[in-house]
């Protein structure tokens, strides 16, 4: 198993040699990230290699992308892929493709190339690195096809980086579960949804109810002291720290569980998910912090079934209006009935009753995934604002 220390005292050719086959055919690229050394940790070399390829001429970032084989193409066939493409398309069942998907793979692969001029580049074993299979293969390939050929450039690089990114743990021995955790997460709530083709969760529907039960049972699971539902259905997670609970400060978190229309799995609820995972492994550890973190998944802030955005945090912060109890949504429930349906009191006392005491808390701090282009663009997996 490679060691980084090993990579930071290793000579450059060795260093190079170490990193054979991160890059399909492209040791040029670990060359230059030499340079950069010595690297702290593996997603500082993951981030050095993938500035050399962001940085390198267009031309060099097409010839990465040419020196990458077709998926079922003439290469696999052959049996001249790269033990490391070998593996990947095997793991995804391409290299036992019926007739048909053959045929269909053969010409996605000629029409994709007649338009781009290079092969289509797809990181096979997925985000969660469990693979695609031939169906979601074939229909990725399809819709890709009808990409601006800048951005299917832009594409192919950023699949290149995620296979490098897979390759790296496989040589490192590194398995990242605190991410496969996080995503089962995202995968298991996003069955809850008004939608059936898409993910929809808006305010005290049955299935934003369903949400609010799986997160205070984990938030049970991962060994928080105290865990409930409020009266505006925000689930709220304590872990207490040393010292007497009923006096200690707390760090507040945490985002909102509903969801736009047609929403990702990841918008809100990964700031719930990422305290949720802190308190776990510091659960597992027996270790406690100076002060107490209070997890929070707002119930609500995209003001969808109301037009009253925020009302979650407004609750906490005293700013909630009791008017908002007589709106109405689009079928005529007023959100006090929708509560009341929901299992929540519907009255303002109630509400009024979890305004917070800022003086017990040192601030708050939101996980929230990017909604931009910035960090994706430059290769960066964490910004601070």
């Amino acid at each position: 198993m490679m060691k980084l220390d090993d990579l930071n005292h290793a000579s450059l050719a060795d260093f190079v040699k170490g990193l054979d086959g991160t890059y399909e055919h492209s040791p040029w690229i670990a060359e230059r990230a030499a340079a950069h050394r010595p690297f702290k940790t593996l997603a500082a070399l993951k981030v050095a290699l993938a500035r050399v390829v962001r940085e390198a001429h267009v031309d060099e970032q097409l010839g990465l992308i040419r020196a990458h084989p077709e998926l079922a193409g003439k290469a696999a066939v052959a049996g001249e892929l790269t033990a490391e493409s070998t593996n990947e398309q095997l793991k995804a069942g391409l290299t036992a493709c019926t007739p048909e998907e053959f045929a269909k793979l053969h010409k996605l692969n000629a029409d994709y190339n007649a338009r781009f001029g290079w092969p289509f580049i797809l990181a096979v074993r997925g985000p969660r690195g469990t693979g695609f299979n031939r169906a979601e293969i074939i229909a990725t390939f399809e819709r890709r096809l009808r990409a601006h050929p800048d951005l299917e450039r832009a594409e192919c690089l950023r699949q290149i980086h995620r296979i490098a990114e897979i390759r790296l743990n496989d040589k490192f021995g590194v398995r990242p579960e605190l991410g496969e955790q996080l995503w089962d997460w995202a995968a298991e709530l996003a069955v809850h949804s008004e939608d059936e083709a898409f993910l929809t969760c808006t305010y005290a529907t049955p299935a934003h109810t369903a949400v609010a039960e799986q997160l205070m049972t984990w938030m049970r699971d991962c060994g928080f002291d105290n865990v409930s539902r409020d009266a505006v259905g925000n689930v709220v997670g304590v872990y207490h720290g040393t010292g007497d609970a009923t006096e200690q400060q707390r760090l507040l978190t945490g985002s909102h569980y509903d969801t736009v229309r047609r929403a990702g799995r990841f918008d809100g609820r990964l700031g719930i998910f990422v305290p949720m995972l802190v308190v776990r492994e510091l659960h597992r550890a027996g270790q406690r912090l100076p002060f107490g973190i209070e997890v929070v998944g707002f119930s609500e802030e995209e003001g969808q079934r109301y037009a009253a955005t925020f009302l979650a945090s407004s609750a906490l912060t005293g700013a909630f209006d009791p008017v908002w109890l007589d709106q109405t949504d689009t079928h005529g429930v007023s959100m006090r009935d929708a509560m009341r349906a929901a299992g929540l009191p519907g009255k303002v006392a109630a509400i009024t009753a979890l305004k917070r005491d800022r003086s017990r808390y040192l601030g708050f701090v939101e996980v929230h995934i990017e909604q931009g282009p910035v960090l994706d663009s430059l290769d960066l997996p964490l910004g601070i604002v």
